[in-house]
């Protein structure tokens, strides 16, 4: 674009109506690209967390219960809210997800990722003190799906800062 506004700024010359027309391209290159920038921005989407930023259990509780990943490590966009434990999808489009879950001292930590609601990949670790189990999931999400991690009644789950974490990132929008 910039060799083509060079080219036509040698051929308008100064004046005239030629001049007018190089004038009216410049600005609407400058526009273009002002207004390729904000889509670019818009559409910057990626947050990291961790549960707790010190030593702590969360559970067992007798109900599943949506973990609030509380211990921000990024957040690009807003899209996740660190005080209700959800990931709201700004723009339409394909989006990669993936949680860890430590069992801490009790050894069972079952956990899923919910699309509104649904189930749509869970971690279960019935083994040993201190195991880690993790999954990843590609979803499509429309504008204001939300995603969250619930840990399933009877259970606990553990951190200590950067065990047990909930990840999300826009891989392109549609």
């Amino acid at each position: 674009m910039k060799e083509l506004m060079e080219s036509l700024g040698e051929v308008a010359g100064t004046t005239g109506s030629r001049w007018d027309i190089y004038t009216v391209l410049r600005e609407l290159s400058a526009k273009v690209e002002n207004l390729e920038k904000a889509g670019n921005e818009r559409h910057k989407v990626a947050f990291s967390a961790s549960l707790f930023r010190s030593s702590q259990h969360r559970g067992p509780f007798n109900i599943d219960t949506t973990l609030i990943f509380t211990n921000v490590i990024t957040n690009i966009g807003q899209a996740y809210n660190s005080g209700t434990g959800v990931f709201a999808a700004p723009v339409r489009g394909a989006y990669y997800f993936t949680f860890t879950c430590n069992s801490g001292t009790t050894g069972k930590v079952n956990a899923a990722l919910l699309k509104n609601g649904q189930n749509m990949a869970a971690v279960i670790e019935n083994g040993y003190v201190d195991s880690m189990g993790s999954n990843s999931v590609i979803l499509q999400l429309d504008e204001g799906d939300h995603v969250n991690i619930i840990l399933w009644s009877d259970n606990s789950i553990y951190d200590n800062g950067y065990r047990s974490t909930f990840t999300g990132v826009l891989l392109f929008p549609m």
